[in-house]
């Protein structure tokens, strides 16, 4: 099957996101034909449209039901609780770990991930734009904002923090197997069972996979390295002499200000710490994507606009709250705005306009027009 990037639609971005995390997602998104791209560290996730567009409907019927999300919840809830309670009694503070013990963590964590894709743009936006219509949406949206928060943090706990579920595993697989923990980052699931058959990937070669990785929803697709540069080239964006980006309005209202642009970068979320410390109160905030991490941020935005997300993102949901001006899904805000950049945000037609661009002069940062 060749891939044609006119078939497809951006869906998320992010810096520090493993192969092993990767690998987990393509089975969390079979249905939705995904494709990742893993290129120069930078992680990126697309759906064809035609499964994108039924993921939709999908939503609208969920969030439609009376019943299901609440049913949904308890669910979800009970995994979480599940999950944690397996990982305590069969991984934490053990020294050896059997294959099936890690087959189960695999199955655990692709459960997870996939059943915390119904509060994901893809499930949401057709049940958002319908919810004035239906009181019965409404509610569940509301709910859904309110839980989605507590299940992302637990799956950064499974997945992303430095002393979480993935990590103390790799920790113990790591001298078990006399590997480095970031060796075990850079694998499948299917690589890392390999590992009690005696079977280790070429290092070398796996520790390229953040340089440059494709891999679909079926994995007919495997490209590493220099055999999958053609790929990632072409689903780069052209984005010279640009000055607009375009978005949906997730919260109405106006701003004018400097860029502040903050990235998630899953390898350390400590630096989002020092990131937002230089932000100053009144700036806009561009980010690829927000997370709870980025409250504090948030809180300090004259705006918000992102490269991702929908009307139940995390943006979205934060703007709302505090009355924040906020474009979601621009696509390429991060790349076409630079910070100091000072920037027109009119988030009732959904549009962000660069004014003035920052140049030194003596050692103070001026302004000259676009």
């Amino acid at each position: 099957m060749k891939l044609n990037k006119r078939d497809y639609i951006l869906s998320f971005i992010a810096r520090g996101v493993s192969v092993f995390v990767t690998d987990i997602h393509v089975d969390v998104y079979k249905k939705l034909e995904v494709l990742f791209l893993i290129d120069n560290g930078t992680f990126k996730q697309y759906f064809t449209r035609k499964a994108y567009e039924s993921a939709l409907d999908r939503g609208l019927d969920f969030y439609s039901d009376e019943n299901a999300f609440e049913n949904y919840k308890k669910a979800l809830s009970q995994h979480c609780n599940n999950f944690e309670n397996f990982f305590a009694k069969e991984i934490r503070n053990e020294d050896r770990i059997m294959k099936s013990t890690v087959r189960t963590f695999f199955k655990y964590t692709i459960k997870l991930c996939k059943d915390y894709t119904y509060m994901n743009v893809e499930f949401t936006d057709k049940a958002f734009a319908e919810q004035d219509d239906n009181p019965i949406i409404k509610m569940n949206l509301l709910e859904a904002a309110k839980f989605k928060d507590w299940v992302r943090s637990y799956m950064n706990k499974v997945l992303f923090e430095s002393d979480g579920y993935a990590s103390e595993l790799f920790l113990v697989l790591g001298r078990q197997f006399k590997l480095q923990p970031y060796v075990l980052h850079n694998l499948t699931q299917r690589e890392i069972l390999n590992l009690y058959d005696g079977e280790l990937s070429d290092i070398d070669k796996t520790s390229q996979r953040q340089k440059g990785l494709v891999v679909n929803y079926d994995r007919s697709h495997f490209h590493e390295g220099k055999n999958a540069e053609s790929i990632i080239k072409m689903f780069r964006d052209d984005i010279s002499n640009t000055h607009t980006v375009s978005g949906k309005v997730a919260c109405l209202g106006k701003a004018t200000g400097p860029v502040k642009i903050i990235n998630v970068d899953y390898t350390d979320l400590s630096l989002l710490n020092k990131e937002i410390e230089k932000m100053d109160r009144g700036d806009i905030l561009i980010a690829e994507t927000t997370a709870p991490e980025l409250i504090v941020a948030c809180q300090k935005a004259a705006a918000i606009v992102t490269d991702i997300g929908g009307l139940l993102s995390h943006a979205a949901i934060v703007s709302r709250e505090f009355g924040i001006p906020c474009v979601v899904g621009t696509e390429n805000a991060t790349k076409i705005f630079k910070n100091g950049d000072i920037v027109e945000v009119d988030a009732v037609k959904g549009i962000v306009k660069r004014l003035q661009i920052p140049y030194g002069m003596g050692g103070r940062t001026r302004f000259k027009p676009k």
